[in-house]
């Protein structure tokens, strides 16, 4: 998979966007600003009171360009405000108020980043262009009455086709092709476009379907994802763009530009199973939802909506009620449970999914037969009472062995034990049977015969380990250093907010240039956080270790992350083998095999120092 490219604006790039965009230009997109007396702008918090303050507690200074509420302590200027209220990290709004401001992205770079960056650019360009044109055709020609009239039938509004920019791929095979070398695009280019099948580089994936734009978080369009109207036989209902620079099916929704404003304010997503659902949804005024594309809900995914809205505690899931939704549940459950996710699942009575239901009932019966909903805890219990006969001993131990792996990820004492007890409960037996169950379970997976304890909880308050600092400190005293660190440590590899505060500072202080511990202290906002830094800096132990020391930290830093992942891809295996599709079975088989691979060598490295 292709590295991101992360751009590092300079200073004029920046100061330009601030001279010609006041904080109160984009504070008024997302509060009623309120002038007083003394040249005093205020504001209801769009923050902590969601504009709903009966006394206005956030103050803008436009001399400085800043915000400060004095209800929340939430401070920052117009970079910061749109990074918060959008959901973006620091690039991306750099790019969004840029494009507002009308001022042209000057990056500091090397020449084959400049270079890949071009081809990007040019791919996000060819996607824009061919969307314009897949919804002209639906809105505007003959050929596009019928998938006109199939969303009228599907009660999709004109509103949501807007929103969703939907759009219409021509019958004829020839056009796209055709269209796109007349705008100058060259055969090559069109080759490795994601566009056209690999065997037969002139022929459109795309013929006679009607197409979901895929965007990402910016609004760019980076894929397709489109259904068949043809009705033909053996032909796929849907097909999405093949994987390019821009575009990984594992690390993006569909639907999310849609819900991005709904998410950046804290509203639980609801994860859909397919495109028409999440329109679905939308129309009946759920404007959290999106949907995984062409594959169960990942890890990658679940990293990312953490990273881009780590306001946000809890899923609400809607998959099909078939067999195929029902084991996309249980995995999502148990991915969003080890990242510590509550989990709401929903399910509809009189029809199979929100689609079908907004197209028999329209808003008012999606509105209503959404809100009952279970836990995912009692969702899992339920299927696999159905699956497993709990009224025999070997029922009980199968039951166990599937729900031992959600009660195992929870890293409190307390909801481990309450999920032990329940368990209990359910099946008529003892919790010291449950807990010798779980032990049994755990040393079969380990290759251990031995019996242990059920491990003991970790403490997502803990302190950040020692390797991490090093690195840390490291990392902000030599520049060279840098670009090593954050190819080899990243954001997920860390599990507590502490670590991931730190990095974000890391990042931030990257792209400032910042290189003392003093300023580097100011981008950690936790007062906690920041004083085990500036304590750890202060340690002579942390001065005196070389490159060496730090070489060896990233490694175990490595391969906790590895034997982590690969723990977690040997219970997938186990625990869903036989219900996995070939593709998603080749893939975890593929990612096992490079796990193991990267963790062997880590540990002979390891023990060679």
């Amino acid at each position: 998979m292709e590295k991101v490219v992360l751009p590092k604006f300079n200073d004029r790039t920046i100061s330009e966007i601030k001279s010609r965009l006041s904080i109160l230009d984009v504070m008024a997109n997302y509060a009623v600003i309120e002038p007083r007396g003394g040249g005093q702008y205020w504001v209801k918090c769009p923050f902590h009171g969601g504009g709903r303050e009966k006394t206005a507690s956030c103050k803008l200074n436009p001399e400085r360009g800043s915000y400060y509420c004095f209800g929340c302590r939430e401070s920052g200027d117009i970079i910061s405000l749109v990074q918060k209220k959008e959901g973006l990290d620091f690039p991306a709004a750099v790019e969004f108020l840029a494009r507002k401001a009308g001022v042209t992205l000057e990056v500091s770079d090397d020449r084959e980043d400049r270079k890949a960056r071009g081809e990007r650019e040019q791919f996000y360009e060819l996607y824009s262009r061919i969307s314009g044109t897949f919804r002209y055709y639906l809105t505007s020609t003959d050929e596009g009455r019928a998938a006109r009239e199939y969303l009228a039938k599907r009660n999709v509004s004109e509103e949501m086709q807007e929103n969703f920019a939907l759009g219409y791929a021509p019958r004829n095979p020839d056009f796209l092709y055709s269209f796109l070398i007349k705008k100058g695009y060259s055969a090559e280019f069109l080759a490795k476009s994601g566009l056209f099948s690999q065997r037969n580089t002139r022929w459109p994936l795309f013929v006679d379907r009607l197409m979901f734009p895929i965007r990402d978080r910016q609004g760019r369009v980076i894929a397709f994802s489109g259904r068949d109207l043809s009705g033909r036989d053996n032909t796929p209902k849907y097909i999405n763009t093949s994987e390019i620079p821009i575009y990984q099916k594992k690390e993006n929704f569909f639907g999310l530009y849609e819900a991005r404003k709904t998410l950046a304010g804290g509203t639980s997503p609801i994860l859909c199973e397919g495109n028409f659902d999440v329109v679905a949804m939308h129309q009946a005024g759920f404007t959290s939802a999106v949907a995984s594309l062409g594959t169960s809900f990942t890890e990658e995914q679940c990293g990312l909506i953490r990273k881009w809205y780590p306001n946000i505690k809890s899923f609400d899931l809607l998959f099909d009620s078939d067999e195929a939704g029902r084991n996309s549940s249980e995995r999502a459950i148990m991915i969003l449970n080890r990242n510590g996710y509550a989990v709401n699942v929903h399910g509809f009575e009189s029809a199979k999914d929100a689609s079908e239901l907004l197209e028999k009932g329209g808003r008012e019966a999606v509105e209503k037969e959404f809100a009952p909903s279970v836990s995912g805890w009692d969702y899992l219990v339920q299927s696999n009472s159905k699956r497993y006969n709990v009224m025999t001993a070997k029922g009980k131990s199968d039951f166990i062995r599937v729900m031992g792996e959600f009660i195992l990820q929870n890293e409190s004492p307390v909801e481990r034990d309450f999920y032990i007890m329940r368990t209990a409960t359910y099946l008529n037996v003892s919790e010291e049977t449950v807990k010798e169950e779980l032990k049994r379970i755990q040393n079969k997976a380990s290759g251990s015969g031995e019996s242990e304890e059920v491990p003991a909880a970790g403490d997502n308050g803990r302190r950040i380990s020692m390797d991490l600092f090093l690195v840390l400190y490291f990392a902000n005293h030599r520049q060279e250093f840098r670009n090593e660190y954050r190819r080899r440590v990243s954001f997920s590899d860390l599990e507590d907010s502490e670590a991931q505060a730190i990095y974000a500072a890391l990042e931030n202080a990257v792209r400032s240039n910042i290189d003392t511990d003093e300023l580097f202290l100011t981008l950690i906002s936790d007062e906690k956080y920041r004083n085990d830094v500036a304590t750890t800096f202060a340690l002579d132990e942390y001065r005196d270790r070389d490159e060496t020391a730090v070489e060896e930290a990233i490694d175990r830093i490595e391969l906790r992350s590895d034997e982590k992942q690969r723990t977690l891809v040997n219970n997938q295996l186990r625990l869903y083998g036989n219900t996995l599709n070939e593709e998603e079975l080749s893939e975890l088989l593929r990612s096992k095999s490079e796990l193991d691979r990267k963790i062997e060598e880590l540990k002979k490295k390891l023990r060679s120092n």
